[in-house]
């Protein structure tokens, strides 16, 4: 998924979850009426309040499915709680809200004592600063967000070709070291896309570091389907920067393909990771 795609998820995650707070909002008494102008119904409450989870729901699950589970979830509140930040902000200036008596004007009139009036470009300045701030904020956070975005995508390196008909895209998750689990096994997990017409034909597709002895042993197998085929293999102590990542695909009609790459190719930061490990243990 490119930057572009990725940042219209985003916004749509923060589009989806600020209606879903508003919905919300409007199933309650008083924000209800400040929305509306008048007093929901109890009918328009509760279709609000099943509307605004739904909602939410659905800006949720889309970013588990698009981002995965951690870091969906992260964003997620994360956008959360710029939606209600901004709605916390332009309820105020909601042109629709009942119209109620300052509260120092009426404390003022039970003393008889006359309220200073606020003065009008005060309140404008204030409100103009806040609605700057907010919109600061916000295009800070998309920038940076982008930013981060290109900058984690340039640097990994991604792998286009075709093995046997079909074409492929094959990328490492993260540029971060191999995880150790237990055991001590370095461990590292890849990303495989297909092209949508080349993906209802394959069965199976395997990686393993090493050419593999036989069709018995081709390692370890992709699991998801399209987008979301990824796997985590173990990587031996002998890895070099020519060892070889083998990628092995089994077709629906039985048909066997295999490609193969340069370790140094796929990621040099295993690679150098690994050199690391030898040198400050002296290992040849």
């Amino acid at each position: 998924m490119n930057h572009v795609l990725l940042s219209a998820v985003h916004l749509g995650m923060l589009g989806v979850s600020g209606l879903g707070l508003a919905g919300l909002a409007l199933a309650t008494d008083r924000h209800g009426a400040h929305l509306l102008g008048h007093q929901p119904t109890t009918g328009q409450r509760r279709c609000a309040q099943v509307v605004g989870w739904l909602l939410l729901a659905t800006a949720l699950a889309w970013s588990v499915a698009t981002l995965g589970a951690g870091i969906g979830v992260t964003l997620w509140l994360g956008w959360l709680g710029l939606a209600a930040w901004c709605l916390i902000f332009a309820l105020p200036q909601w042109p629709w809200q009942p119209v109620e008596p300052q509260r120092t004007a009426r404390r003022a009139a039970e003393k008889n004592i006359p309220a200073a009036p606020v003065p009008l470009r005060d309140t404008r300045v204030r409100r103009w600063c806040a609605g700057f701030a907010l919109c600061a904020t916000l295009v800070a956070f998309t920038a940076l967000l982008w930013q981060e975005q290109i900058h984690d995508q340039s640097q990994r390196r991604v792998l286009q070709g075709k093995v046997g008909p079909w074409s492929f895209t094959l990328e490492e998750a993260d540029q971060k070291p191999p995880e150790l689990v237990a055991m001590d096994i370095p461990m590292k997990t890849f990303h495989l896309r297909f092209c949508e017409a080349c993906d209802p034909e394959i069965r199976q597709v395997t990686l393993k570091v090493n050419r593999p002895r036989n069709t018995g042993s081709t390692g370890m197998a992709f699991m998801g389907q399209r987008w979301e085929r990824k796997v985590e293999i173990p990587l031996p102590d002998t890895l070099r920067a020519e060892s070889e990542l083998w990628l092995t695909v089994v077709g629906k009609d039985a048909s066997v393909y295999q490609s193969a790459w340069r370790m140094d190719h796929v990621s040099p930061s295993t690679v150098q990771w690994f050199e690391q490990q030898r040198k400050s243990h002296a290992i040849p």
